[in-house]
């Protein structure tokens, strides 16, 4: 009876396992990009509201990455891609950024400014955070898409 019931979990366990690994592989989030965010200017515009904002960025992608194009998006939308809201086309984003990879002490913070909905901001108030993407081209060549982990500063 043993070996019956240990054959059984055997033949039930394992393919199981194998499809929980091939399901969770393309899903996973990479966690290359992270840092720091601090808005400096907050002003409200009716329906909208004007931020000027403060990231530092910080590489953890194993290589170091030039000519990126960091983006604000909604927080409202699932992501790796959505179709961008009227107010995300309009933003005008960090363009031909370098990160040195693990580069911590004399990272340069982006500073910009960024016109959102009110509804926008209210979420980030709420501990939402500012939703920014990071497009580059990884060392194999390839064309990256990520989210970048940010935190309030300190």
């Amino acid at each position: 009876m043993q070996p019956r019931f240990l054959r059984s979990i055997q033949y039930f366990c394992l393919p199981c396992l194998v499809l929980c690994l091939a399901l969770t592989a393309p899903a996973r989030n990479t966690h290359n990009f992270g840092g720091d965010y601090r808005i400096l200017q907050v002003t409200e515009q009716g329906d909208n509201v004007e931020l000027r904002i403060s990231l530092r960025v910080i590489n953890f992608s194993g290589a170091d990455v030039q000519d990126a194009t960091i983006s604000l998006t909604s927080s409202f939308a699932p992501l790796p891609h959505h179709e961008p809201f009227d107010w995300e086309q309009e933003q005008v984003p960090f363009k031909n950024v370098t990160l040195h990879f693990n580069e911590h002490k004399a990272v340069p913070r982006l500073v910009g400014t960024f016109t959102i909905p009110a509804r926008e901001y209210e979420r980030w108030r709420k501990g939402e955070g500012p939703n920014f993407v990071i497009d580059y081209q990884s060392a194999s060549g390839e064309q990256r898409h990520e989210h970048i982990a940010l935190v309030p500063a300190p």
